[in-house]
């Protein structure tokens, strides 16, 4: 039996759409993560339930002793960690305090450095001032950047010509999530009976109900819109949800917008598998991991031009468009309605690109 690379990863919380990449990694390094933000403000996701689904040989770390400043957690016992582990390669996400801080610790010991980030162009293009800052000295010390798309890639290739930098996108593979098809029936059973969903078309979106999201956008396109055969099914919660179901009725059409709660796993993946279309309606997004849950299941997406994930999205899976042009958006909305989205499960997978292809980056910096 080979004996794996000892790496450490540092990141701050477990969201869904990292596990498979956590779990891919662990193919190639003898792995611990040790999350720095576990309780992070406005995700809800069951932890217990999440760490079941990593590789058993993953050790998991839970720090959450220090302090913050403003939403920043500063955590104590990283070198510490770092002792412990003993890793030849560590990796963190962003250029918060946790990556500063290993980024002058690998003045004092020997380990390749990694970071990735969510920048999409538009965030990679306008840091300034004091995250600038940070930014320029983490990458300083780093051995490499792993990024999202292309376009990001090439920018911080021309800015920091001589560091390496990678693409891997914020993907799951799809064998992971198309596994989940088998408990669909029962789950689209209840929902067809609690939401009368009957014979409607269904325009999905899925995660938190905040301003950020577009989601008042959304709903004042959908009530001028030729909407008559659609419902819009709203997947989430977060601090805007009453307004959104008054501005819904004082337009007319709470009949037609379906708030749902919050959805993870197989209740979450059932929407995708029978929603009509899917929509991210985003004022600003770094990335967006729910175009490509949406397009795995054979979803197509209309996707807000100010999120990072449009790379996905071509002609063949859906339409990029601007939410914050009203008659344009009820124009898209129109024009995707007359479009022949086929509802019914076991849609082919629409994504354009491997996950396999992608994640094998990470065996590639020793």
């Amino acid at each position: 039996m080979i004996k794996k690379t000892k790496a450490l990863i540092f990141f701050q919380y477990l969201p869904p759409w990292r596990i498979d990449v956590f779990n891919e990694m662990s193919v190639y390094y003898d792995l611990t993560i040790a999350f720095t933000d576990s309780e992070r403000e406005g995700f809800k996701y069951n932890r217990d339930e999440l760490l079941n689904l990593l590789e058993p040989e993953i050790n998991t770390v839970f720090l959450t002793k220090g302090f913050r400043i403003g939403k920043r957690p500063i955590r104590f016992g990283i070198l510490g960690l770092i002792n412990s582990v003993k890793p030849k390669i560590i990796f963190s996400h962003e250029y918060a305090p946790t990556s500063i801080i290993l980024a002058f610790y690998k003045r004092f010991f020997k380990y390749k450095y990694v970071i990735t980030t969510s920048d999409n162009i538009a965030i990679a293009q306008s840091v300034k001032g004091l995250k600038a800052q940070s930014r320029k000295y983490v990458l300083k010390n780093a051995d490499a950047l792993v990024v999202y798309s292309n376009r990001v890639m090439n920018w911080y290739r021309n800015v920091f010509p001589n560091l390496r930098v990678e693409v891997c996108p914020n993907i799951q593979n799809p064998e992971s999530l198309l596994g989940y098809r088998s408990l669909f029936p029962e789950i689209i059973n209840k929902y067809e009976e609690d939401f009368h969903l009957n014979s409607k078309k269904i325009i999905l979106y899925s995660g938190r109900l905040e301003h950020v999201k577009g989601l008042d956008l959304l709903i004042s396109a959908f009530a001028e819109s030729n909407n008559r055969d659609h419902i819009l099914v709203l997947v989430g919660e977060g601090s805007k949800k009453n307004e959104l179901l008054e501005q819904s009725k004082s337009l007319g059409i709470y009949d037609r917008v379906v708030f749902a709660g919050f959805c993870s796993g197989a209740k979450l993946y059932a929407w995708y598998d029978i929603a009509n279309f899917y929509i991210l309606p985003s004022r600003f997004e770094p990335f967006g991991a729910v175009v490509n849950e949406a397009l795995i299941f054979g979803c197509p997406v209309l996707a807000s031009k100010h999120i990072g994930a449009i790379d996905f999205i071509s002609d063949k899976n859906g339409k990029i468009f601007e939410p914050l042009d009203k008659e344009k958006f009820v124009n898209e909305l129109n024009n995707f309605y007359s479009i022949d989205h086929i509802r019914q499960n076991h849609r082919p997978n629409l994504m354009p690109v491997s996950f396999k292809q992608y994640v094998e980056v990470f065996n590639d910096f020793l």
